[in-house]
């Protein structure tokens, strides 16, 4: 028997539970941004593309903001979309974690995560019950 079979199947056990990693801790920081987050006004001074393609990727946002201590902090976003909801130079609300500054976001509902994480969550599950009900058929088929 192939070893090609079983190699898929792993690998979209893999995937599968990478993905749905990625969507809880995407929701995750979200709701401890929402809780213990300092919202303070910022810039967009970027987007980067983050994707493997033209058309397969997100623009992250590059955010410049002031802490309540008076520090200036340039961070990236670690949640990103297409379209890119802001651009270079617009003014927006950012919300960052005080104990971590680099942790910061975009202020609202895109920067709360919960859209994403439960869009990588529903796919990461979708591809790990297949791959599993994958090996339920193979070994009951032989």
């Amino acid at each position: 028997m192939s070893t090609a079979p079983l190699f898929g199947v792993m690998f979209g056990a893999v995937f599968g539970a990478v993905f749905i990693g990625v969507g809880i801790r995407a929701i995750t920081v979200g709701q401890r941004l929402r809780r213990h987050g300092v919202r303070v006004p910022g810039v967009v001074v970027g987007l980067r593309w983050s994707g493997s393609g033209v058309d397969t990727g997100v623009y992250c946002p590059t955010l410049r903001f002031q802490t309540v201590q008076g520090s200036v902090v340039e961070t990236e976003s670690d949640l990103g979309s297409n379209p890119s909801p802001v651009r270079p130079g617009q003014q927006v609300m950012v919300v960052y974690d005080p104990e971590r500054p680099q942790r910061a976001r975009l202020d609202g509902a895109s920067g709360r995560g919960v859209l994403l994480g439960v869009l990588f969550m529903t796919v990461g599950a979708i591809v790990l019950v297949l791959s599993l009900l994958f090996v339920f058929a193979i070994s009951s088929w032989l």
